[in-house]
C-alpha cells in the first residue's frame, strides 16, 4: 500500500499581535481555544487537537510557520519519512514532538523553503467528531502558491501520496486519504507563498451566517458567496488577522478512487463568470494582493 497523509491536521501561523488574532478566532471566527503550552491554540469541532495555532512573530514578522499534516499511524509515518528522506535534504528522524498536540512525527523543507510536518499519535479530542452550525469543522484544505509549480505537485503526489484529482487553468488540486475533494491546492504564481486556508462549515446556512458575523464585526467578503469548480464547494473569502487570507466553505465534494480526474478545458467558466453560479463579482483586489502575501519563516518545519 502506497503510504499517504490524510489531510490537514492544523496551520501554525507567526503573528504580530496573539492576543488579538485570539480575540478574533475565539470571537469571530468561532474557534475553542484549548489550553497549549508554547503557543495559543484553537480548535474546531473535529477531533483534532487544534487546527489553528498561533506564535509570537520571529524576525520574519506574520509568516506560515508551518502546515501540519495527519497521518494514520506509526508504520505509515516510517514510510513516508523514508520517501521524504530519499527527496530532500536535512529531514529530521522522526522522534516525540514537543509541541501543543504532541504526537510522533517530523518536519522538513520542501523544495521551495515551505514548512511541513507530519504528525500521527497525537493529543486529540475524544467524544463525537460533530459539526455544530456557524462554527468551523476543520481545515479542510490549503491552497499554497508555487513558482516552480509542476515541481511542487509533483512532490505531494509522488512522496506524501496526495493524487491528482483535478486541474485548472491555474492550479492543481490534491486529494488526500480522506473522502475531501482535495486538501492542497497547488496554485501557479510568482513566489512559494500562501494563498488561502479554508475551513469547513455545516451547511450553506453557517457559511452564510458565518459572513454576517465577519461583516458586523469589520471583515467585508472579498470574494463571494459562490461556487467553486473543482471540488463544488460554496466559498465566502476575507482578510482576517494582520490579512491573512481565510475561507469559509461547506458541501466540498466527496469522493473515493471511482472519481475521474477533469483537466482545465473542462473547468473553464463563461467569460465574465469566476463562480459555477455567476452571481457572484470576481475577487477584490486586495484579496488578490494578500493571496501572495504570506511567505513560511526559516526555522518552521523543526519540532
Amino acid at each position: 500500500m502506497i503510504p499517504r497523509v490524510r489531510g490537514i491536521r492544523s496551520v501554525e501561523i507567526d503573528v504580530a499581535s496573539v492576543k488579538a488574532a485570539s480575540d478574533f478566532y475565539r470571537n469571530v471566527w468561532k474557534l475553542t481555544e484549548v489550553a497549549s503550552p508554547g503557543a495559543t491554540c484553537f480548535r474546531g469541532t473535529a477531533a483534532y487537537h487544534h487546527i489553528i495555532g498561533l506564535h509570537p512573530p520571529g524576525a520574519e514578522g506574520p509568516a506560515i510557520r508551518s502546515v501540519v499534516f495527519d497521518v494514520a499511524d506509526a508504520a505509515q509515518l516510517h514510510a513516508l519519512h523514508a520517501k521524504v528522506k530519499a527527496a530532500i535534504p536535512n529531514v529530521e528522524a522522526p522522534h516525540a514532538l514537543g509541541g501543543a498536540a504532541g504526537g510522533f512525527g517530523f518536519g522538513f523543507k520542501d523544495s521551495e523553503a515551505r514548512n511541513f510536518i507530519l504528525l500521527t499519535e497525537a493529543r486529540d479530542h475524544g467524544g463525537a467528531s460533530t459539526p455544530v452550525a456557524d462554527h468551523p469543522h476543520k481545515v479542510t484544505h490549503i491552497n499554497l502558491n508555487a513558482a516552480d509549480y509542476a515541481r511542487t505537485a509533483d512532490f505531494l503526489v509522488e512522496i506524501l501520496g496526495f493524487r491528482l484529482i483535478d486541474e485548472s487553468g491555474r492550479a492543481r488540486f490534491l486529494h488526500a486519504d480522506c473522502p475531501d475533494h482535495f486538501s492542497v491546492a497547488v496554485v501557479n504564481a510568482r513566489n512559494a507563498t500562501l494563498n488561502h486556508i479554508a475551513f469547513d462549515m455545516l451547511d450553506i446556512d453557517s457559511v452564510m451566517r458565518g459572513a454576517g458575523r465577519m461583516i458586523d464585526n469589520g471583515y467585508p467578503i472579498e470574494w463571494g458567496v459562490g461556487r467553486h469548480g473543482p471540488g463544488n464547494n460554496v466559498f465566502a473569502y476575507f482578510a482576517g488577522p494582520e490579512e491573512l487570507p481565510l475561507e469559509y466553505t461547506t458541501e466540498v465534494l466527496q469522493i473515493d478512487d471511482s472519481y475521474v480526474p477533469r483537466g482545465p478545458d473542462h473547468w473553464k467558466f463563461p467569460p465574465g463568470r469566476s463562480d459555477q453560479w455567476g452571481i457572484t463579482q470576481p475577487q477584490t483586489k486586495r484579496l488578490a494582493r494578500i493571496q501572495e502575501l504570506f511567505r513560511f519563516t526559516a526555522d518552521g518545519h523543526r519540532t
